[in-house]
């Protein structure tokens, strides 16, 4: 069996490109309103590249998602605002769900608030989530991803991720991290 997540661990302060500053954290049940705020932000297009289509409710239905994680199987980090600015803000979430809890494979899901992309947290969050899967003791987490997603592509291709075309205009991809940690080692080494 993977190890469950404690809500408490992990929590920690980052600094994007711009300068900008973010506290990472798991999500928690009093999150609900907040969540909804930031997926009330969600472009129609964010909506179909998270969704694979449209979504009645979205931000309502995105909320009680995250908010009813069972620890066993699913972790689910968030992006605030620092506590010391005011009222607390998320600006972006990222989410591992594992089939059952002895699954050594995740699927992962992410998304930042629409009008605030290209400042790097989407690249902080994946980090941070396949940190998450590895402390988890998984092998590998995979994700499905619109095949006009071009961003989100190129990010998990900066992640590691190998991917796969799917017919229904959809890309299948996936990190192993013993096939990554290869990798990485090789060209470390120079081979």
């Amino acid at each position: 069996m993977n190890k469950p997540i404690r809500r408490s661990d992990r929590q920690h302060t980052i600094k994007l490109p711009d300068g900008e500053l973010f506290q990472l954290r798991y999500v928690r049940p009093d999150d609900r309103a907040r969540l909804e705020e930031m997926f009330s932000h969600a472009s129609p297009e964010d909506i179909h590249f998270r969704c694979l289509g449209a979504v009645h409710d979205f931000a309502g239905k995105m909320a009680e998602k995250f908010t009813s994680l069972d620890p066993e199987t699913e972790a689910a980090i968030i992006a605030t605002t620092l506590p010391e600015s005011g009222p607390e803000e998320i600006f972006g979430i990222v989410h591992i769900a594992q089939e059952h809890a002895d699954s050594e494979t995740a699927e992962y899901d992410i998304m930042v608030r629409s009008d605030f992309k290209a400042h790097g947290l989407g690249y902080q969050l994946m980090t941070e989530i396949l940190l998450c899967a590895r402390r988890r003791g998984l092998k590998a987490v995979t994700g499905t991803i619109s095949a006009d997603n071009f961003k989100m592509l190129q990010m998990v291709a900066e992640h590691g991720f190998r991917s796969r075309r799917t017919e229904d205009n959809a890309v299948e991809v996936r990190v192993d991290f013993a096939e990554l940690d290869a990798r990485l080692e090789a060209e470390l080494s120079g081979s």
